[in-house]
């Protein structure tokens, strides 16, 4: 859905950082801060589920599966979005992480594919563009400007899924990010913002913002942030499972 959600919540929520079908990984993050907070802690993914890591499938499976269960939400986010675009018959550059996604789905027989697909096409439809708690903290794939909180038009929507860019390609192979957390004004009342999309070897903090992607599927690992906690959880990735060059 093209809107944002605003919740409150008196439980311990967690934000994971992009999963790229790095399924083991995943549950062995989700076991822990579940054994650590118990089953009613609120796990929200910052998207970016699949592509690129070899178990994209398995991966949206246990989304959807936990999403079912309760306490758990997703964002949307640049590679979900494409491979609903796909799902749904567009045209679409199909790059090499998106391969293998792909290849996992036409190896399902048709039955199979097409009861996925519209499991998924209907999960996918209610994952919200951002994810606003407690008024304290917001969950926004690739980040988002305090002006655009509460909105959800065409600018913001393309802010929240790709971020912004130079247009030129750095020498590891990413795509030139502008920080724009950099030229953020910090309010008494500024929420903390906790995105994905940007590869950090550690996480990235800067003025309340808190860049979670900490690249598990190039063979780093996989972080859980607790913004009420200010805390993080990290999952060692257990290869390396992607590489651009």
């Amino acid at each position: 859905m093209d809107s944002f959600l605003a919740i409150k919540t008196d439980t311990p929520y967690a934000v994971i950082g992009d999963i790229h079908g790095c399924v083991k990984e995943f549950e062995k993050l989700v076991n822990t801060i579940r054994k650590e907070y118990g089953s009613e802690c609120l796990i929200i993914s910052a998207g970016d589920t699949v592509d690129r890591g070899d178990y994209n499938i398995r991966t949206l499976e246990l989304c959807m599966t936990l999403y079912e269960e309760g306490n758990f939400l997703e964002v949307q986010s640049n590679h979900n979005h494409k491979l609903v675009r796909w799902l749904k018959g567009g045209k679409v550059k199909i790059s090499y992480g998106m391969q293998k996604t792909v290849d996992e789905f036409n190896k399902l027989s048709e039955s199979e594919r097409l009861e996925l697909t519209e499991r998924y096409l209907n999960y996918y439809s209610k994952c919200p563009l951002y994810i606003v708690i407690n008024n304290r903290t917001v969950v926004a794939h690739a980040g988002i400007k305090d002006n655009m909180i509460g909105k959800v038009d065409k600018k913001v929507k393309s802010f929240v899924l790709y971020g912004e860019t130079t247009g030129r390609i750095t020498e590891e192979g990413f795509p030139e990010r502008i920080d724009w957390t950099v030229s953020r004004n910090i309010q008494p009342d500024s929420p903390k913002i906790v995105y994905g999309h940007v590869v950090f070897k550690e996480p990235y903090i800067n003025n309340l913002c808190y860049g979670i992607d900490t690249g598990c599927v190039l063979g780093n690992k996989l972080t859980a942030y607790l913004p009420e906690e200010d805390r993080f959880i990290f999952q060692k990735a257990e290869k390396t499972y992607f590489t651009f060059k």
